[in-house]
């Protein structure tokens, strides 16, 4: 999975809806029930949806649920206070249990790869979708805070090339803003947001004056029309439908229901197999309709 390169176009993205239906479904599937088969189904699924992506996906999605997730791991057993198998013994205090067993340890792995694979889910999805049809869609609900969205989307790439801009402007003049400890660098570096500043008010009074010109907020909103779904969204769509009834009737039966405490019982059941196949089977054909 590599990027687009300089020369290359970016794939165009796709249409919302069938994706967000999708990862809706998941995620209610995965916040239904804390059966290990199920959330590992999703997990596989989430990460084929990544690998699918025309673009890898932001570190802010990876780094954030490896954190979250790992936090989760960790804090579970010093929080709870149950399980039958004695792994590390220690004191109870007040706030922390530092007697750690096999039950609270299989639960914090439990609740932080729920985290982590929603986090991976959440960005292979944003991977996937078209950005400008995403936000046409948030219009039709929130219509000034997509323009917020949307306006800064794409003035922060600006800003940060405006900033690389300045800055190599500065050490060509002989300013070192490589050298020194942090604080050092921090101060050198400071009378560069001045320039900045300006900069990016001068682009939000352009935006805003090319708006007037257009005639925004003077009549009733125009939005051009909706492309059709394509063969593969359609199918998408239609995997997303069955995932979704899938997460009601696990709701509804909690069939993907799973007890940590007091002792850990073998997760192999048949129905827990079927819930876990169909959401890992549903996710993964939607990654291979989106690679086509």
């Amino acid at each position: 999975m590599t990027a687009p390169g300089a020369g290359e176009a970016a794939p165009p993205g796709r249409a919302p809806a069938p994706l967000l239906v999708l990862g809706a479904a998941a995620i209610v599937l995965a916040f239904a029930g804390d059966h290990p088969l199920v959330l590992a189904a999703l997990a596989v699924g989430a990460c084929a949806l990544a690998l699918a992506a025309p673009s890898r996906l932001s570190r802010l999605f990876l780094v954030g649920g490896a954190v979250s997730g790992g936090g989760l791991v960790v804090l579970t057993p010093l929080v709870a206070s149950e399980g039958d198998l004695i792994l590390v013994r220690g004191p109870a205090l007040a706030l922390i249990d530092l007697e750690v067993t096999v039950e609270e340890l299989a639960a914090g792995l439990a609740a932080g790869a729920r985290v982590a694979l929603v986090a991976v889910l959440v960005g292979a999805l944003l991977a996937h979708v078209d950005p400008d049809r995403l936000q046409s869609l948030a219009s039709r609900l929130a219509p000034r805070s997509a323009l917020v969205m949307g306006l800064a989307a794409r003035l922060v790439p600006a800003l940060e090339r405006d900033a690389r801009g300045i800055a190599e402007t500065a050490r060509l003049r002989g300013l070192d803003l490589s050298g020194g400890s942090w604080a050092a660098r921090a101060r050198r570096a400071a009378p560069l947001a001045v320039p900045l500043v300006g900069t990016s008010l001068e682009r939000g009074l352009d935006a805003a004056e090319a708006m007037a010109a257009r005639g925004y907020g003077s009549g009733p909103r125009t939005r051009l029309p909706e492309p059709r779904l394509s063969p593969d969204e359609r199918g998408v769509l239609a995997l997303g439908i069955g995932l979704a009834a899938a997460a009601v009737a696990v709701i509804a039966t909690g069939a993907a229901g799973y007890a940590y405490y007091p002792t850990l019982v073998s997760p192999l059941s048949a129905g827990a197999a079927a819930v876990a196949s169909l959401a890992g089977g549903a996710l993964i054909g939607a990654a291979a309709a989106l690679r086509r």
